[in-house]
């Protein structure tokens, strides 16, 4: 049975989180509020998730050769009931609220206090995004922001999930700084080819990930996916977001179409594909 992972999803974004998937499946929601937060550690989700899914939540990620249980897993968990669905949590780049003192105190507290208590598997997304001139006006507070996530990654030993959109540049400026992060995590992966081999070799404990832009026939994103080492992928869906023309919103099923893809360009066949994503996954999110 193939086993789907989706490393980045917006599960209380979607309208109809709708999931028919049928096989085992597994994700990384990111949430950037407490109300977010409290929705995707809340009965709401996990009832969505039980009803639709048909791998039984609640007996933990399944083992690919060495038995797991669910005791071990983490508990930064949609709850602990359903390990199947695991939350990371982070101030976008794109908050409207950044120049705002108090709501960056406040939220970063928040934040901390997650991690303290184990309740999230990573920080993110978190970043830097000048895709517009309104955003490239915080692009000091953008700084400061992330460089407070950063530590705070790098204090609690948890993965850091980036969100870079006209930015590659500004992440080499800090890749000593990410050397010290247990895992980066780089969602809907917008560099070459040339950058990310140079982000390994920079000694970054780097995952790439790629969702539907390879749909659409993004090249950099196609030639990364095809020529990067298997052990640096990840697949998602950002799932409402990154949309194709005429479609209105994405769902979580549609990893499979970005996983068949994957297999095309990779020339491999779909079960060994989804065992590296998997041990991928566990790898980079420390499941």
């Amino acid at each position: 049975m193939t086993r789907y992972c989706d490393a980045h999803i917006h599960l209380s974004h979607s309208k109809k989180p709708e999931f028919s998937l049928g096989e085992q499946y597994f994700c990384v929601s990111s949430c950037h509020s407490q109300e977010e937060f409290e929705f995707l550690s809340g009965a709401s989700l996990t009832r969505a998730l039980s009803l639709s899914c048909a791998f039984p939540f609640g007996s933990g990620v399944p083992p690919l050769g060495s038995p797991r249980s669910s005791a071990s897993l983490p508990t930064g968990s949609a709850t602990a009931t359903y390990p199947c669905a695991f939350i990371s949590y982070g101030i976008h780049p794109q908050s409207p609220s950044l120049k705002e003192t108090s709501f960056v105190k406040r939220e970063l507290e928040y934040l901390e206090s997650l991690l303290a208590s184990k309740k999230i598997v990573a920080v993110g997304e978190c970043g830097f995004d000048f895709f517009t001139q309104e955003f490239k006006a915080t692009a000091r507070e953008q700084e400061n922001v992330f460089e407070a996530q950063l530590a705070l990654a790098q204090k609690y030993n948890v993965p850091l999930v980036l969100h870079l959109r006209k930015a590659i540049e500004k992440v080499f400026s800090y890749s000593r700084a990410l050397k010290d992060v247990r895992a980066v995590i780089f969602h809907s992966f917008p560099g070459t080819l040339r950058e990310a081999k140079s982000l390994r070799n920079h000694g970054i404990n780097a995952f790439f990930s790629f969702g539907k832009p390879v749909l659409n026939g993004k090249k950099s994103a196609i030639d990364c996916l095809s020529n990067l080492p298997s052990e640096n992928l990840l697949l998602e869906t950002d799932a409402p977001y990154q949309t194709l023309k005429g479609e209105q919103e994405t769902f979580p099923s549609e990893i499979k179409r970005v996983y068949e893809m994957a297999c095309q360009l990779r020339k491999c066949p779909a079960g060994e594909l989804s065992s590296i994503i998997y041990e991928n996954f566990c790898r980079a999110f420390c499941i």
